[in-house]
């Protein structure tokens, strides 16, 4: 059903505040006081995918399959999300006059994405041009979802692609909460945001713990073979005046950044490709969680390891860092 309201924007955070209640008794005759208790536990999810040699997905591993290390200190692995657990998918869809040619290739592509991922896997649209749009809330229901891909409105003639911040909009939809948590982004990766905003987009990535799946939009217009080269640093800013290669190097550091993939389809048989790929991807992901150790509102880095024998060749695809809340 489609709401008529939009989610809550919910501040992408890794600091998650319990609060307990203290009674203590009081005088006779009197109501006891009810001080509160805070403690604040920094709480961190790392998504993660396994593949083998031949690049297929490794099923059934357990918490003891992983090791994580946090700035190459191990850490205790406190939570454990299977490959089986449902996953919330936000599928970003940009709406701009650039892709409005190209829609029914890419948007009929998609229904092997829907059909793709498992039953109790929930699906949201939201569309972006100049700002986000949902479309559709959380559903179970992936023909309702294609029928909102379907008939998404599109923008004609002069207007902006504000994608880093409608990005940003994007993560903090999905911020809260453990589990698998995905946004699919159908975009050409172009954006007139401004200045900072590509700043701002990395800031926030790595507060959250969403893997980001962009899927490049342009087909044969974007030469993927001169790609210009990936930053070895995600925040380094890219330029305001974007070309395809400059967004294809925004696509690829964003998938890096949250332990994603970016995909580059040339025509309709590649999209349908990248979206099986896509739908297996989300269905054997794993979800690691621990206690950040510091709150120090620095960066830190992030490294997932195979843990014990049988895992030769294994390849191991996860979030490179996170930025610690401030004290």
């Amino acid at each position: 059903m489609r709401t008529r309201h939009s989610l809550v924007a919910l501040v992408a955070s890794v600091g998650l505040t319990l609060s307990g209640v203290l009674l203590v008794a009081g005088a006779p005759g009197q109501a006891a006081p009810t001080p509160q208790i805070s403690v604040k536990v920094n709480l961190v999810a790392v998504p993660v995918t396994v593949t083998d040699a031949r690049g297929g997905f490794v099923s059934k591993l357990t918490r003891e399959n992983f090791r994580l290390l946090v700035d190459d200190t191990e850490q205790p692995i406190e939570y454990f999300s299977p490959e089986e657990e449902p996953a919330q998918v936000l599928i970003l869809l940009e709406t701009g006059p650039a892709v409005y040619l190209l829609r029914r290739e890419h948007i009929t592509a998609a229904t092997a994405l829907l059909a793709g991922l498992g039953a109790d896997d929930r699906v949201a649209v939201a569309s972006y041009s100049d700002q986000p749009q949902l479309l559709l809330d959380f559903t179970a229901d992936k023909r309702e979802a294609a029928d909102s891909l379907t008939s998404a409105g599109y923008a004609l003639g002069m207007t902006n692609l504000n994608f880093y911040a409608s990005m940003g909009s994007a993560l903090d939809w999905l911020a809260a909460g453990d589990g698998k948590r995905a946004i699919v982004a159908l975009t050409t990766g172009l954006d007139s945001s401004g200045p900072g905003a590509w700043q701002q987009l990395v800031a926030r990535m790595r507060q959250s713990n969403v893997m980001v799946l962009p899927v490049a939009l342009g087909g044969e217009l974007r030469d993927t073979k001169t790609r210009a080269k990936k930053p070895s640093d995600a925040s380094a800013p890219i330029g305001e005046e974007m070309s395809f290669a400059e967004s294809n190097r925004a696509l690829e550091a964003i998938a890096e950044e949250t332990g994603g993939r970016a995909f580059f389809p040339r025509n309709a048989r590649d999209f349908q490709d990248a979206y099986r790929r896509i739908a297996l991807l989300v269905r054997h992901q794993y979800s690691l969680g621990f206690t950040a150790p510091l709150a120090d509102g620095r960066y830190h880095t992030i490294r997932v390891e195979f843990a014990g024998e049988g895992g030769k060749g294994y390849r191991i695809n996860s979030r490179r860092g996170f930025l610690a809340p401030a004290q």
